[in-house]
């Protein structure tokens, strides 16, 4: 993350921060279309190659979050504004949960294959 650091913030304006990414990131109520560049487009080719290119994600969130205080993390943008790096953890399981529900409401469709 190479974003200049977030200003220092109130510990009320990080705790508003964390609630509006766990709040927000995995309403279903809404449904959200991914930007172009997020689009699925099958590069890793396969399941098993998608996973193998992020099983080291979970490291490098856990690097961020020891590297740096909390009231000066790097930011960056999404969806939701800017985000500190501990937002972006929070953001990418919230992320994680969606898509859980996403699938769930796909399973209980009646119209969902039963075997």
């Amino acid at each position: 993350m190479k974003s200049p650091a977030v200003p220092v913030r109130s510990a009320e304006e990080i705790k508003k921060g964390d609630e509006t990414v766990l709040a927000m990131v995995p309403d279903r109520s809404i449904k959200r279309q991914a930007p172009e560049p997020l689009k699925p487009t099958n590069r890793f080719g396969s399941p098993a190659a998608a996973q193998k290119h992020f099983g080291g994600e979970p490291h490098r969130n856990r690097r961020v979050s020891e590297k740096h205080s909390r009231a000066a993390r790097p930011c960056g943008d999404s969806p939701l504004g800017k985000l500190d790096g501990y937002e972006f953890v929070l953001f990418t399981a919230a992320h994680s949960e969606r898509h859980t529900k996403q699938m769930l409401e796909v399973r209980a469709d009646p119209n969902f294959p039963k075997s």
